[in-house]
């Protein structure tokens, strides 16, 4: 990571954990403070799994309706082994009961994408 601080290369190994690719070695100003914050501090915390933190991401933008994050997640998840291809089907329908059926479309054609793009 050359001359980055402790903070970021701790929070690129997380990073590097939750996603399948790798932190930048020379990086803009918001992804260091990404790494030295929110994946030095947050996802090093103990108490939820990283599939437990996924699904809350899954949870909370699926109530946004943020099909970008909902692909990520769903993707990085199925990548990472935190997600099972079941999942693409049963957080969708979980969803719609909570944050109601318009928002649990948008997740649904996120995990579809993402299914297919296993299939292809």
């Amino acid at each position: 990571m050359g001359a980055q601080s402790d903070r970021y290369q701790a929070g690129a190994r997380n990073f590097e954990e939750v996603y399948p690719r790798q932190a930048s070695e020379d990086p803009e100003e918001f992804e260091r403070m990404a790494m030295e914050n929110l994946f030095s501090e947050y996802w090093s915390r103990e108490g939820l799994s990283t599939r437990d933190r996924r699904l809350l991401i899954l949870g909370i933008v699926a109530a946004q309706g943020n099909d970008a994050i909902l692909k990520l997640q769903f993707s990085a998840g199925m990548a990472k082994g935190d997600l099972h291809e079941s999942d693409l089907t049963e957080i969708p329908i979980f969803v719609s009961q909570y944050a109601g059926f318009p928002l649990s479309v948008v997740a649904n054609t996120a995990a579809r994408k993402v299914r297919d793009a296993l299939s292809s």
